[in-house]
């Protein structure tokens, strides 16, 4: 498996002017290694089947990511990182893509987005080629799903994360309908490695201020959710200037002050290398101590 990094972004569809570029930063400053391929309207043919072509003539080129990233994966094996994904610690995902490269047990990874209801991360997922989730996903977009079922994109959410789940399902694993609420240690279904939500999504939803931040956390992931049109004027505010995740965490932290509540418990206590910010831990503590023991006996009995 080569080390690739496949990104999705049509710049000739609103909002035209790509908003993540300070982040596309960190994927090369993070993991230099890795050689970078950008997808979008140069090298993506969108009447390649009838899935594409009514995204395309209906302006939604986040219906078109959804294809493109089986496609490259399929034809190329590497990671797919959706474009609003931050590289927080490269040296703890360049560990889980080699496992991955040296398993024998497991030929694809992915993560949770969020605890409670434990969706699949279509927004990071690795794979070896010839990959059976990827065969499956790609066959959905390609074959079945390219017909009137595409009407049912979003009212029924037909999108990876719930899409993936059918994947986990037919492999056996009908609990919680194919989805992993409450994942506390990785787990493999159907030869795919399921991560934590820590790993790759320590926050859910663009506005989320519960944030599940760990040693094991590596990437963040905005949720830009840029499909969907009509939102409340903060995801609006965030998703036009979207921030890094260090500044995010500032921003929560100061909006605490300014509405005089105690600090949340999204604040995390790691620097971007994964080491301890200590100097916030014993301001935390004394700013507010049963916080702080309540936030050592969780980790502690996770």
């Amino acid at each position: 498996m080569e080390k690739l990094l496949h990104r999705v972004y049509f710049d000739n569809y609103r909002p035209f002017k790509d908003p993540f570029l300070h982040y596309l930063e960190t994927w090369h400053k993070q993991l230099p290694t890795y050689k970078v391929i950008r997808w979008g309207k140069d090298n993506v043919d969108v009447t390649v089947n009838d899935w594409m072509r009514r995204s395309a003539e209906a302006n939604d080129p986040v219906f078109l990511s959804e294809y493109v990233r089986w496609a490259a994966l399929r034809e190329y094996g590497g990671v797919y990182l959706d474009s609003d994904c931050e590289v927080l610690n490269g040296d703890v995902f360049d560990c889980l893509v080699d496992e991955l490269i040296h398993s024998d047990d497991y030929d694809a990874f992915v993560g949770v987005e969020s605890f409670e209801e434990g969706y699949p991360t279509a927004q990071t997922i690795a794979a070896k080629k010839g990959a059976e989730i990827v065969d499956y996903m790609y066959d959905l977009y390609q074959n079945r799903l390219s017909c009137g079922l595409w009407h049912w994109r979003a009212e029924r959410l037909l999108i990876g994360p719930q899409l993936m789940s059918l994947y986990f399902r037919d492999k056996g694993y009908d609990t919680n309908k194919g989805f992993f609420p409450g994942l506390k240690e990785p787990i493999v279904v159907g030869r795919v490695k399921i991560y934590p939500q820590d790993y790759f999504s320590p926050k859910f939803t663009t506005t989320g201020t519960k944030l599940n931040v760990t040693k094991n956390t590596c990437i963040y992931h905005l949720f830009a959710n840029l499909n969907v049109q009509q939102v409340d004027p903060e995801a609006e505010k965030h998703r036009r200037e979207p921030m890094l995740f260090s500044d995010y965490c500032r921003y929560l932290e100061e909006l605490a002050k300014k509405r005089g509540t105690p600090l949340p418990e999204h604040t995390g206590y790691r620097r971007e290398d994964g080491s301890l910010d200590l100097e916030k831990i014993v301001s935390h503590g004394i700013k507010n101590p049963a916080y702080m023991i309540r936030k050592i006996w969780n980790y502690a009995t996770k």
